[in-house]
Formats: C-alpha cells, sequence, structure tokens
C-alpha cells in the first residue's frame, strides 16, 4: 500500500535552507536530490518551513510501501543525508500514513494548510472511520465550498506513536492528518471568517476521543524521479 513518509526536523538559526544559491540550501536540495535518484527511492519528496516556527522543517516522501522505504534506509539513506546535520539541530520523528482521500498535487500549493489530529493509541477501527467520516462532512460542507482551495488529502497514520505537538512530554497518540493548498495564508485567514467555515469547524473540534488538535502552513519544494 502506498504511504507518505512524514517527518520534522529542527533548522539551525539564521541559515536559509529553501535558497539553493546558499550553501545550507545546496545541502537540503542536493540530499533529496540524493534520495531520489538512488534505487528504490522515494516517487517524490517536498520539504518546507513551518511558516509559523521557521525553525522547523517538515519533509514528505511517497513511498509504494512502509518495507520499501525500510529497505532504502538500509542501503542507501545514511549516505544521502550525511550532510544534514550540518544545517539541521535535530529529528523530531519519521513516520508514515497512508491517505484516504489523495490529490497528489495539495504540496505542491502556494501554501499548504496541514491539520493534526491526535486520538488515543488504542484508537479502533471504527473509532478511526467514524473520526475519518466527520472530517470528509467538514471537507463536503466547507471546504469544497471555497473556490480558493486548491485540492485537500487527509488519511491515518501507519503507526500509533505519534508524538502529540502540544501534549505532555512524552505523549504518544494516533494521526489523522489534513493537507489543504491554499494560494495564500490570507486565503485561508479569509475563509476562516466565512459561515460555512463556522459552521461546520465543531465536525473536527468535536471529533469522538480527539486529545488534541494542532494546525500550521508550510511552503514546499519538491522533487521527484520525473524530474531527473
Amino acid at each position: 500500500m502506498a504511504v507518505t513518509e512524514i517527518g520534522c526536523m529542527g533548522v539551525k538559526p539564521n541559515i536559509n535552507i529553501m535558497d539553493p544559491s546558499t550553501r545550507e540550501g545546496r545541502i537540503m536540495t542536493g540530499a533529496y536530490e540524493a534520495v531520489v535518484s538512488k534505487p528504490g527511492g522515494p516517487q517524490q519528496v517536498y520539504w518546507g518551513l513551518e511558516i509559523e516556527n521557521p525553525l522547523s522543517v517538515w519533509a514528505f516522501f511517497d513511498w509504494d510501501s512502509v518495507e520499501e522505504h525500510e529497505v532504502f534506509a538500509k542501503a542507501f539513506g545514511g549516505e544521502a543525508v550525511k550532510e544534514l546535520p550540518t544545517i539541521l539541530t535535530h529529528g523530531e520523528f519519521t513516520k508514515h500514513i497512508t491517505m484516504e482521500k489523495t490529490e497528489p498535487l495539495v504540496l505542491q500549493s502556494p501554501v499548504t494548510e496541514v491539520m493534526l489530529a491526535y486520538f488515543p493509541s488504542a484508537i479502533s477501527p471504527a473509532g478511526k472511520d467514524k473520526a475519518a467520516a466527520q472530517l470528509q462532512k467538514f471537507v463536503e460542507k466547507s471546504l469544497e465550498n471555497c473556490s480558493d482551495v486548491m485540492a485537500v488529502s487527509y488519511g491515518w497514520g501507519v503507526e500509533n506513536d505519534f508524538p502529540v505537538r502540544g501534549g505532555e512530554l512524552g505523549q504518544l497518540g494516533s494521526l489523522l492528518t489534513a493537507f489543504t493548498g491554499w494560494p495564500s495564508i490570507d486565503a485561508h485567514r479569509k475563509f476562516r471568517e466565512t459561515e460555512a467555515f463556522k459552521e461546520s469547524v465543531d465536525l473536527i473540534r468535536d471529533m469522538e476521543e480527539i486529545v488534541k488538535l494542532a494546525m500550521f502552513h508550510v511552503r514546499c519544494q519538491s522533487l521527484g524521479k520525473e524530474t531527473k
């Protein structure tokens, strides 16, 4: 089953890893060029700074399966990213998600809103289905009626031990994540003032068993096998 690897890393201050004309930008881009060029590498990689906190960089890799990622990591992973510690401070986590609703270009939008909805690690399959159904209702009632929305994708984490952002120290849980493509942050902010959003947002906030909800934006660069 196709999966998206999702990870977050800390960025050293006072550098610009998103500008390929800088040393640190060349290191970042070079690492991901190496990743997509190796045999068995991901089909596509996206990376971008968290707009609300530019000392965090998020990366997303499209794999055919978790097993494919694991085999690649053992064979080439360390060599491909060996220079990243010179520009990054630490890795927060690396996990996987499977998309129930998929629009491949969502991370290529000018701005991508990322929603992280955390649930207990032991949430049942029925509980997951119920939460995903409420999220789909939110998409139908609000996002699909907004002309500024460029794409929407969402899915559950493969693992059940995602670090809960904003939770207690060491708190882990299952993750339902959603990506929404926007032309700008301002367009998203304006949408949040609409009646369609206000009348449907409780579908997300009141999902049964939800533990924590977090949201941020990224502007991603991307590389893929087809660009070689």
